[in-house]
């Protein structure tokens, strides 16, 4: 059986590179820990987690060519914003394509709404590869940067998982109760 370090080992790079797909910034944080304690190469997870990305926009955006109009148009309520997304793409195409990745809430929609919005393939390609870069190599460093602490802070305090998981519970909580809110109101 492997133990906990051999599977981030063995099987990290292909998480980090997966990861885009499902909930990229945390994993890729998670990543940039996991390499700050030798688990992984920094280099080489910066690599996978933007290749991930690239072929996660790289779809969707392709998805958004091809059937994008039809899969809007099922956003009743969202029409006025899917309308002003486009043009701002259409304003500023640069920055919508590199700044995507860094949308919360946009991450999956927005190659979408950029694939209907008419901006060739052969310009959002180098765009996308430029954000998904950039994206994934602050989010590792991110997760980089604060390993040392988190490694401190659990090799010190004994309960320090549960209050982590408090604090995590708690926090989702918060945000649940408050997006209900929201759309009640809304």
């Amino acid at each position: 059986m492997l133990e906990q370090n051999e599977w981030i080992t063995q099987y990290g790079y292909l998480a980090v590179m997966v990861g885009p797909l499902i909930e990229g910034d945390g994993l890729a944080i998670l990543a940039g820990v996991a390499a700050r304690h030798g688990y992984l190469n920094i280099f080489l997870t910066i690599l996978m987690t933007a290749i991930g990305a690239m072929i996660s926009d790289q779809f969707l955006f392709f998805l958004g060519r091809r059937y994008g109009d039809p899969v809007l148009k099922k956003f009743h309520r969202h029409q006025h914003r899917i309308e002003r997304a486009r043009q701002m793409i259409q304003r500023y195409p640069s920055l919508w394509v590199i700044g995507t990745r860094f949308a919360y809430g946009f991450r999956t929609i927005g190659p979408i709404i950029i694939g209907t919005s008419g901006i060739p393939a052969r310009r959002f390609v180098p765009l996308n590869i430029i954000g998904a870069f950039l994206w994934a190599s602050i989010m590792v460093s991110i997760g980089y940067g604060v390993g040392e602490f988190v490694q401190r802070l659990f090799s010190t305090q004994s309960h320090a998982g549960l209050w982590l998981v408090a604090i995590a519970a708690a926090l989702l909580a918060i945000v649940t109760v408050w997006l209900i809110r929201r759309r009640r109101h809304a």
